[in-house]
C-alpha cells in the first residue's frame, strides 16, 4: 500500500507540542487518596492528584517502572533494573534512598499490595522449569525471601479488600502490545480463593485480551479489547455480569489502578481518572520539568559502532559508516573524520569511487525515502543526490571501474544499476527468493561491461548469471544442479572464480528441521571465459626451445605493448562455457566466499568449527596452490586493483598486502569515530525509520487493513517526549502492534549504562525451617549430560538434602534474611558456605563452592528426567518420553536423542510444551509417522528381533501449551496434517510468520518487519496465525494439582496412550526354513 511522506506532518506535531497542555509519555499510573504516582524517562515521580508539577522520587539512567502507592499512601514498591536485573524497591513517598527487596537473578517485578501494607504483591520466574514463567508472591516490606502465593501461573493480580481472595492473570505474554490478539496465550482471568486453591474463570468466550485486573471494593476491573480497541471492563463477582466502562475508539487504553472509587489509566501519553460514581472521565495536567543527562547532546566515541567499511583505491583511508555517520580513517598518519556530522540522520553504506575522488552512500536526509548521494572523496562537496526511485534502500553497493555506474540489490531482491552521468536507475534482474536480500553480491567485471551475481531459482539452488551492460540482458553459465554463488573476476580479464555445492540437499529447504542434518561443501571452481584462452591446468611439460635472433624493441613500444595487453575489454563465449569450468586443485571445505586478489590470486573464506570467525585461503592460479592467509577474520575487503586487503581479524582492523604470503606484518587500524550525538534528533529520525521501515518490509503490502497513515499521526506526537531510550521502544511497540501479527518485537539500542547482575546460584530449593534456610533439594550432575553442573553437588563436599545453610562468607543468616542479597558478587568465585545438621549456627562447618549465573539447565535437566520416570512408572515401562525444547538445533538434538535411545519402547509421549520455536519441522513428525517395515534377526541366546526402520513406531500422542509458539505452533499443525495421533493440552501461541530483522536502526536498536507467513496450500489458508493450534483433548493445568506436583496433561497423555496399546505384542521369528531338508 503506497503511504504519503510524512515529514512536513511530524514537523507540524514538533511545533503544536508546544502549545498542549501537559507532558506526555506519562506510564504505569497509580493514585492514592491524594497523590499520583506514574514513571517518565524511567524514573519514578509523585504529583498531586489533581495535577500540576510532578516531584522526582528516583533519578537512576536504569529503567524504573510500575510504582504502586501502599495503602495508606506514604510508600511506593517499584521496580528497577538497577542492579542489572528487574527486582523489588521501596521508596517514602517524600523520596529518600529505595530500599531494596528482591535479589534473585531472575528478576522480580511489582504488581501492588498485600491491604494489610505489611506486603507487596511480585511476580518472578524463579524456579520454574523447563523455561521461566511467572507466578506470583508476597514479599514482606521488612525484607527476606519472597513467599509464594500458588504454584499456579501468575503474571499479574490484585487481592481482594480483604486479602482472602486474588484475581490473576496467569500469562506473561511473548508480545504485550500485539493488537487484536486471539492466540492461546490469552487465557481467561482466574478469581482465585488464596486458602482453597479453588479458580473460578471469568467469561472470555472470543479469547480477548483481558489484562491488568484490579479489585475494588466488590468489583474487579480489567482492561479488554472485546470492542476491538482496548478499554476498561468490569466484571460483578456477585451477578458474575460484565460491563464495559469505556468506550474509546482508536488508541488504546494502557496500565490501569485505582483508588477508592477512582481508577487512573494512561491512553495516548497522558494520565486519565475515572470517576466510578459520575462516570466522568478526567484528563489530569502534569507537568514533568528534570535533568536528563542520558538524554543531553554530547560528544560520543561511536568506533564499536563502525561497520560497512571498504578501503580508498590507494589503501591509505577507510570509510565506514557509524552511529548513522560517515567516516573516514587513516591508515597511518592523520585523525579520523566524521565526513556527514549529520546526527538525526541515517547515513549508511559507504563505499570509495575506483580512482578515489569520490565517495557514494545511501541517506534519508529527506525522512521520505533513501537517496544515492555523491560527494567528493573528504565529504565537503556534495556533487550529486540520486533518487532510487521505488527502491527503498540498497545492500552490497558496488562501483564500477570507470566510475560511471553503481549497483545494488533493494529492498524487493531488485538487482538495479544507477547510471551516475544520466541520474538514471534501471532493474536488470530480480532475486529469486526474499532472503537472499543481504546476500547477493553484484561484481563488477575489470572493463565495466559485465555484472556477475547469484540468484536462487525455482529449485531453491543458486546459478551465476552475468550481465551485459551492452546487451542488457543476463545469461546464466552455472548448472542448475548445483548451489553456486560468490562470483569474483581475475583481474587477468580471462577467468571468473565461483563456489558450488552438489551436495547441498536438505540444506536446499532452509526453513525445515531437516535442513540441520545438511553438511554441504563447496568446491571452487575456475572458468576460461574465453574458448581460445588456455587452461590453466593443462599439464605442462619442459622442452628444449629454438631462439630465434630479432630485432630488440624500444622502451616505448614495450610500455605501448603493455599498455595494450592490460586495456583490452573481456572476451566471453557462452558456447559450450560448462566445458571451460574447472575445479580448483584445493580441498572442498565449507567456504563462505571467494574474492579476486592481484591477477591470479583469489582469496577463499572457510567456516571451521568451533573457530572464533574464518580462516582466510590465498591460492594462486600459476603456482596452483593455497596457503592459509589468516585466522579469526571477519568482514573483508580487497581494493579494486587487488593490492589491499582490509579485513577485521580478531575483532580489530588490520590492512594487509595481498602480495604477501600471509597476514604477517599487517598494519593496525585504529579508528578514532567521534560524533556530536543530539540523541533527541535521533529519537526523531529512528520514529521516522521505524514507520517506513513497517511499511516497506511487511509481507502484506496491505499492512494487515491498517491504514499506516493514521498510525503515524497516533503516535508521532509522543516522540518529543522521549527522554530516556526505553520510551522509544515502548513507542516502537506500540507502532509494531498495530500490524496485528506475530513475531513483531523490538529490542536494543543504546540505553543507559548500568550495573551488571552479580548474584550467583548455588543449584538447590530451599525452605525456611527453625528460622533457617534448609535444603530442601539439590540438584545434581547429570553424567550423560556434559556441561550440566551443580555446585553443590561437588563429589568431596560434606553438603546434602536437608542440611541448614545458617551463613555465607562468614556471615551469619537467618529466615528473616534474603539469602540473595548474601551471594552477591558471587558467580563463579569461591564462595564459602556454613552448614549444620541442625538450625544452629553454633557447631556449623564450611565449605567452598562457586555458585553459579543461572539454575535454568539444572532445572530444566530435572524436569524433562522427572516427567520421563514418571510415564516409565505410569505405562509400566511401555511408553518413552520425549520433550522438544524448540525446532532448531538443540530440539533437533533432544529429539534424536531421546527417540532413539529409547526405541524400545512400544509408543512414546512427546512433549512440545514451551517450545521455543525455531524452523518449520518436517524431520521430527516424518520419523513420528514410519512403521515397522522390516525385522532382523539377533542370533544371540534369548536374542529379541531388531526392527526396522529406527526410533519409536508405536502410537504417540503431543503435549502443546500456551508457551508453544512459531515453530512450536507449526509442529502441533503438521503432527495433525500427518495424522501421527491426538493433541493433548491447551492451545498455542499462534504465531507463525518468519521473524525478520532487515537492518538495524542507527543505535543499534532492532525491530523485526515479519516477511514470510506459512499458508496451507491444500485449503488455501494462512496457518496458526493469529489463532494458535487448539488440542484435540484440553487439559488445564489447576492450582490445585500444580500445587502438589501433579501434571494432569502428562498423565492424560498416558491415559490415552495406554488405552491404544492394549496387549503387548513381540515381533516373532517366522518358522525357518528347511529347503535342503531330505538331500
Amino acid at each position: 500500500m503506497k503511504q504519503k511522506p510524512l515529514f512536513l506532518l511530524f514537523c507540524l506535531f514538533f511545533i503544536q507540542q508546544s502549545f498542549t497542555q501537559g507532558t506526555r509519555l506519562l506510564r504505569d499510573p497509580d493514585i492514592s487518596a491524594t497523590h499520583i504516582t506514574f514513571t517518565y524517562a524511567s524514573d519514578v515521580w509523585v504529583v498531586d492528584k489533581k495535577g500540576g508539577l510532578a516531584k522526582r522520587i528516583t533519578s537512576t539512567p536504569a529503567v524504573e517502572s510500575e510504582p504502586y502507592f501502599s495503602p495508606d499512601g506514604k510508600s511506593i514498591a517499584f521496580t528497577s533494573n538497577r542492579s542489572g536485573k528487574n527486582n523489588v524497591y521501596l521508596v517514602p513517598i517524600k523520596g529518600g534512598t529505595p530500599k531494596q527487596l528482591t535479589w534473585h537473578p531472575s528478576g522480580s517485578k511489582v504488581r501492588g499490595w498485600n491491604p494489610n501494607g505489611k506486603s507487596i504483591l511480585i511476580t518472578s520466574s524463579r524456579d520454574t522449569a523447563p523455561r521461566g514463567y511467572n507466578r506470583l508472591y508476597s514479599i514482606s516490606i521488612e525484607g527476606g525471601l519472597p513467599k509464594l502465593i500458588s504454584a499456579q501461573w501468575g503474571n499479574d493480580g490484585s487481592y481482594s479488600p480483604d486479602g482472602s481472595q486474588m484475581i490473576i492473570d496467569k500469562m506473561d505474554r511473548w508480545d504485550v502490545e500485539w493488537r487484536l490478539y486471539r492466540g492461546g496465550q490469552n487465557t481467561p482471568l482466574i478469581l482465585m480463593d488464596l486458602e482453597t486453591q479453588d479458580e473460578i474463570l471469568l467469561p472470555n468466550l472470543n479469547s480477548s485480551t483481558d489484562i491488568k485486573p484490579i479489585w475494588l471494593d466488590e468489583m474487579i476491573y480489567f482492561l479488554s479489547d472485546r470492542d476491538l480497541v482496548t478499554n476498561i471492563w468490569s466484571y460483578n463477582k456477585v451477578n458474575k455480569s460484565l460491563e464495559q466502562i469505556t468506550k474509546f475508539q482508536g488508541s488504546d487504553v494502557k496500565n490501569i489502578s485505582g483508588h477508592d472509587n477512582t481508577l487512573i489509566f494512561e491512553r495516548n501519553g497522558y494520565v486519565h481518572t475515572f470517576d466510578l460514581s459520575t462516570s466522568k472521565i478526567n484528563q489530569v495536567d502534569i507537568e514533568v520539568i528534570g535533568d536528563f543527562p542520558w538524554a543531553e547532546t554530547k560528544w560520543e566515541n561511536v568506533t564499536k559502532s563502525g561497520k560497512s567499511a571498504s578501503l580508498s583505491p590507494n589503501g591509505k583511508r577507510v570509510i565506514m559508516e557509524a552511529r548513522g555517520d560517515i567516516f573516514t580513517v587513516p591508515i597511518e598518519f592523520g585523525d579520523s573524520r566524521n565526513i556527514t556530522n549529520s546526527s538525526g540522520i541515517a547515513d549508511r553504506r559507504p563505499l570509495w569511487s575506483p580512482n578515489g575522488d569520490k565517495i557514494a552512500w545511501f541517506s534519508d536526509e529527506n525522512r521520505k525515502n533513501y537517496q544515492l548521494v555523491i560527494s567528493n572523496q573528504d565529504g565537503t562537496e556534495i556533487i550529486n543526490k540520486i533518487d532510487i526511485g521505488e527502491s527503498k534502500l540498497g545492500w552490497s553497493p558496488s562501483w564500477s571501474p570507470d566510475g560511471n555506474h553503481i549497483a545494488f540489490v533493494d529492498d524487493d531482491v531488485r538487482l538495479r544499476v544507477v547510471d551516475l552521468k544520466t541520474k538514471t536507475i534501471k532493474t536488470i534482474d530480480v532475486g529469486g527468493i526474499n532472503i537472499e536480500r543481504g546476500s547477493i553480491q553484484m561484481k563488477w567485471s575489470p572493463d565495466s561491461n559485465w555484472i556477475a551475481y547469484s540468484k536462487t531459482g525455482g529449485n531453491m539452488l543458486r546459478q551465476i548469471y552475468l550481465w551485459s551492460i551492452k546487451l542488457n540482458n543476463s545469461q546464466s553459465i552455472t548448472d542448475s544442479f548445483a548451489d553456486s554463488f560468490s562470483p569474483a573476476w581475475d583481474l587477468n580479464k580471462k577467468q571468473l572464480y565461483f563456489l558450488a555445492s552438489t551436495n547441498i540437499a536438505l540444506g536446499s529447504g532452509w526453513a525445515n528441521t531437516s535442513s540441520i542434518m545438511a553438511n554441504e561443501t563447496y568446491a571452487a571452481y575456475v572458468v576460461n571465459l574465453d574458448v581460445e584462452d588456455k587452461s590453466p591446468f593443462k599439464p605442462k611439460s619442459d622442452e628444449e626451445k629454438i631462439i630465434k635472433n630479432k630485432p630488440e624493441k624500444s622502451k616505448k613500444a614495450k610500455k605501448k605493448n603493455d599498455d595494450k595487453k592490460n586495456n583490452f575489454d573481456l572476451k566471453i563465449d557462452f558456447n559450450d562455457i560448462s566445458r571451460r569450468t574447472l575445479s580448483l586443485p584445493i580441498p572442498i571445505r565449507n567456504y563462505t566466499y571467494i574474492l579476486a586478489g592481484p591477477a591470479n590470486t583469489a582469496f577463499l573464506g572457510e567456516r571451521i568449527p568451533n573457530s572464533r570467525g574464518l580462516t582466510l585461503h590465498k591460492f594462486e592460479l600459476i603456482k596452483k596452490e593455497s596457503k592459509e592467509f589468516a585466522s579469526g577474520v571477519g568482514n573483508t575487503f580487497i581494493t579494486p586493483d587487488g593490492k589491499n586487503m582490509l579485513l577485521q581479524l580478531n575483532g580489530s582492523w588490520k590492512l594487509a598486502k595481498t602480495s604477501g604470503s600471509n597476514i604477517k606484518g599487517a598494519k593496525s587500524i585504529k579508528p578514532n569515530l567521534q560524533m556530536k550525538l543530539n540523541r533527541a534528533d535521533e529519537w526523531k529520525q529512528m520514529f521516522e525509520e521505524a514507520w517506513r521501515y513497517e511499511r516497506d518490509y511487511f509481507y502484506d503490502p496491505n499492512m494487515h487493513g491498517r491504514n499506516w497513515d493514521t498510525v503515524y499521526k497516533r503516535y508521532a506526537p509522543l516522540v518529543p517526549h522521549i527522554k530516556h531510550r526505553a520510551d522509544l521502544n515502548y513507542v516502537f511497540d506500540q507502532l509494531n502492534g498495530e500490524l496485528s501479527v506475530g513475531h513483531s518485537f523490538v529490542g536494543g539500542g543504546d540505553y543507559p549504562e548500568i550495573e551488571k547482575n552479580q548474584v550467583g546460584l548455588l543449584g538447590a530449593d530451599f525452605s525456611l525451617e527453625n528460622g533457617r534456610y534448609r535444603l530442601s533439594k539439590i540438584f545434581t550432575n547429570e553424567n550423560w549430560n556434559p556441561g550440566l553442573s551443580g555446585p553443590l553437588d561437588v563429589p568431596g563436599l560434606k553438603i546434602k538434602k536437608g542440611y541448614y545453610i545458617v551463613g555465607i562468607n562468614n556471615k551469619e543468616i537467618s529466615s528473616k534474611d534474603n539469602i540473595f542479597k548474601f551471594l552477591d558478587g558471587s558467580i563463579n568465585r569461591q564462595t564459602v558456605i556454613h552448614l549444620n545438621s541442625t538450625p544452629n549456627f553454633e557447631g556449623h562447618w564450611t565449605e567452598i563452592v562457586k555458585p553459579i549465573r543461572s539454575e535454568n539447565s539444572l532445572r530444566q535437566r530435572t524436569w524433562v528426567e522427572d516427567n520421563r520416570r514418571r510415564v516409565e512408572k505410569l505405562s509400566n515401562g511401555r511408553l518413552g518420553y520425549i520433550w522438544v525444547p524448540n525446532t532448531g538445533g538443540p530440539g533437533f538434538v533432544s529429539f534424536n536423542r531421546y527417540f532413539f535411545a529409547q526405541q524400545n519402547k512400544e509408543g512414546a509421549v512427546i512433549d512440545e510444551r514451551f517450545n521455543g520455536g525455531g524452523l518449520l519441522d518436517d524431520y521430527m513428525v516424518d520419523l513420528m509417522t514410519r512403521e515397522v517395515r522390516a525385522a532382523l534377526t539377533n542370533e544371540v541366546p534369548n536374542g529379541k528381533p531388531m526392527k526396522l526402520p529406527a526410533g519409536i513406531l508405536g502410537p504417540k500422542v503431543l503435549l502443546i501449551n500456551e508457551l508453544a509458539g512459531s515453530g512450536g505452533d507449526y509442529l502441533p499443525w503438521v503432527f495433525r496434517q500427518q495424522k501421527v495421533g491426538k493433541l493433548i493440552g491447551m492451545r498455542t501461541w499462534g504465531g507463525l510468520v518468519r521473524s525478520s530483522t532487515h537492518y538495524l536502526m542507527i543505535d543499534g536498536g532492532r525491530l523485526t518487519s515479519p516477511d514470510n507467513a506459512v499458508f496451507d496450500p491444500i485449503n488455501n489458508s494462512f496457518v496458526a496465525e493469529n489463532i494458535g493450534i487448539a488440542p484435540d483433548i484440553e487439559v488445564r493445568q489447576s492450582a490445585k494439582s500444580l500445587n502438589i506436583g501433579t501434571d494432569l496433561q502428562l498423565e492424560r497423555a498416558v491415559f490415552e496412550l495406554m488405552n491404544q496399546l492394549g496387549v503387548k505384542k513381540d515381533i516373532q521369528v517366522p518358522p525357518f526354513k528347511e529347503p535342503a531338508k531330505g538331500n
